[in-house]
């Protein structure tokens, strides 16, 4: 049997949106955390490096994209939770 894979428009455009990230700006409630480099992105998650601070697990973040490596490419927001933070970076997923 075939399976198919679905994602919706949100999932869709949020991909689209991230795709192109290398360095995201981490706030919490208005504060600047600082920089992060991007590692990985895959639909509804991403791996960001180390930087300033490190989150424990169950952090809510806001995420905004800060530098991107397509020029024009449109604005990122999302929060964002911390579901891993471990010897390969700190894992977001919204």
């Amino acid at each position: 049997m075939q399976s198919m894979e679905t994602k919706s428009p949100r999932t869709a455009q949020i991909h689209s949106e991230a795709s192109g990230l290398s360095i995201v700006s981490i706030t919490i409630g208005g504060r600047n955390y600082g920089l992060y480099r991007v590692k990985h992105f895959e639909g509804r998650s991403m791996v960001v490096g180390y930087g300033a601070i490190s989150f424990p697990v169950g952090t809510h973040l806001e995420i905004n994209g800060f530098k991107q490596q397509i020029p024009q490419h449109p604005p990122f927001h999302q929060s964002a939770t911390v579901v891993e933070n471990g010897s390969n970076g700190i894992r977001l997923v919204w």
